[in-house]
């Protein structure tokens, strides 16, 4: 099979076909045969994985996928006004896309936040997502399976992340862990909320937020929580190897193997947009330093992944 994007050129890569999919009864459905217009927000990077991955995960003779360019650069104004759905990779597509086009648009690659402003900028469009950002019992359950004797985790939130904060409660009670929030407006804010959240809990948990999680703030909560002797649980492996304890997240391929499971199991582009889906593949990563220098023993990525899944529970 044609790669997705090579040189962003136009290409096709899956000969459109029915075929039948068991839908969400158990029942077989007749699933609709749908153009799939894909643009990126760059040409190359982490939205080039994406599609080369879901080139690669999607069902042969389900739907036609095709290169649509790049957002603002060499975008293809006429697949995206006649495409059943446009799969907008990132940001800066799922713009381009809701703006050049009347068609629904599914992006992928983006946080809550992104869609946030997005649904904001354009109301009442056709728009659905898979976001990037976990969900909150899965990040708590990586605390309960890392430090299973936890009782406190501090939950650090900004003004982005704090659309997140009704379903705190009970994801902590899923876990068995008390949940103390602190919500940080502005830089200033971000030192004495630590001191507290860190001086009271057994964890730290950043949410992912545009406030909370640049790179200065990244570097003030490992040095305040190193300093407390406490753990920091990310979002991205690179918070990970930058000193975070563990982290629970998606790659792109990951992304592209869900994205690949909506394709083949919608009836109709509206299937998929209007809704907000987690991703449902992930990953851990552990800083086995960190570890060491806190004095924790904590199990291989396989066995947490295996513990996340059931629970959080040894």
């Amino acid at each position: 099979m044609s790669r997705l994007l090579p040189g962003c050129q136009r290409v096709a890569l899956v000969l459109a076909m029915l075929g039948l999919l068991p839908g969400p009864d158990g029942f077989s459905v007749q699933a609709q045969a749908m153009e799939v217009a894909v643009l990126l927000s760059e040409a190359e990077g982490r939205g080039q994985r994406f599609a080369e991955a879901l080139d690669a995960a999607l069902a042969p003779g389900m739907h036609r996928l095709v290169a649509a360019g790049v957002a603002g650069v060499q975008a293809d104004a006429a697949l995206l006004g006649r495409a059943d759905l446009v799969l907008a990779v990132g940001q800066a597509a799922a713009e381009h896309a809701l703006r050049a086009s009347a068609q629904p648009v599914l992006a992928v690659l983006v946080g809550l936040r992104d869609v946030d402003r997005l649904n904001g900028a354009h109301p009442g469009r056709g728009l659905g997502a898979l976001v990037l950002d976990q969900p909150l019992e899965r990040h708590l359950r990586l605390v309960r399976a890392v430090l299973p004797d936890a009782k406190r985790v501090g939950v650090l939130l900004g003004p982005d992340s704090v659309l997140q904060l009704p379903g705190l409660p009970g994801a902590a009670d899923a876990c068995q862990l008390q949940a103390d929030v602190h919500e940080v407006r502005q830089p200033a804010d971000l030192v004495p909320a630590l001191d507290h959240l860190l001086f009271a809990g057994d964890a730290l948990l950043p949410l992912p937020d545009g406030l909370v999680s640049g790179p200065a703030a990244a570097r003030t909560i490992l040095l305040t929580s190193y300093r407390h002797r406490r753990p920091v649980f990310a979002h991205s492996a690179a918070y990970v190897t930058a000193g975070a304890l563990a982290a629970v997240f998606s790659t792109p391929e990951h992304v592209a193997m869900d994205v690949a499971d909506l394709l083949a199991g919608a009836a109709e582009p509206s299937a998929m947009v209007r809704k907000i889906h987690p991703p449902r593949r992930f990953d851990v990563a552990v800083n086995r330093a960190v570890a060491r220098a806190l004095g924790l023993v904590v199990a291989d990525e396989k066995a947490l992944r295996e513990r996340i899944a059931n629970g959080g529970e040894q």
